[in-house]
Parts: C-alpha cells; structure tokens; sequence
C-alpha cells in the first residue's frame, strides 16, 4: 500500500515539475528566438535560420538565405552578447539585440511577430 502511495506521489510531483518547466515567458521565449536564430546563423544552418524568420515583406526565402549567406562570409560568426529591452504589444514585440563579430560590435532594435505560437523575427 506504501508504494502505491509512494508511486502516485512522485507522478503527481514529476507532472507539477514537468508542467511547470514548460511554461517559459514571453520574454525567455523571444531571447530563446533570437539566440538560436544566431546558433543556427553561426552554424550555417540555414533552414533553422529561415525557420525564425518571418517574410512580411515577401522578399522569398532563396533571397533572404542569399543575403544570410553574404553577410555571414563577410562578417564572421557572430556572438550575442545581450537581448534586452524587449516590448510585447499583442502579436509584435521588439527586442534589442547587443552582438559582436570579427568587424566590432553593436546594438539593434530586432522587431518580431507572433506566428502560429512562435515568436519570429521580421525581415525588413
């Protein structure tokens, strides 16, 4: 009797924890964003890079990977040193974004759209 107690005890407690783990912020989910979109931009893993981008402007995929891939040559991988700053408005946020690269530093205002539950950054 002990163990069926002891059983249904730690399943309630590991779906507490379970449930509880997945329920990242807005905020962790947008960082989350744009780290592995730099993870995948570092790796040239272009496919997750596309994955976290969102074409508002309609400029095509094969464009948006060429552009990627010319600047990922020129630039180097890059690191993110920071997101910070982020504004959630409904369905658009906007993030900054502190990186740096073999040709210095800076910091940019990253805007995002929610779509179909993912946070996506929109290409402009």
């Amino acid at each position: 009797m002990n163990r069926r107690i002891l059983a249904f005890a730690l399943i309630a407690v590991f779906a507490v924890v379970l449930l509880g783990g997945c329920s990242d912020t807005k905020e962790e989910t947008i960082e989350f964003t744009i780290r592995d979109y730099y993870a995948a931009y570092n790796a040239e893993d272009w496919e997750v890079c596309l994955g976290h981008i969102d074409d508002t402007n309609n400029v095509g995929e094969r464009t948006i990977e060429s552009m990627l891939r010319t600047t990922r040559a020129a630039s180097g991988e890059v690191t993110v040193k920071s997101v910070t700053n982020i504004r959630i408005a409904g369905s658009t946020a906007t993030t900054d974004v502190s990186t740096s690269c073999a040709k210095g530093s800076m910091t940019k205002e990253y805007p995002l759209v929610k779509k179909d539950g993912n946070w996506k950054i929109s290409w402009q």
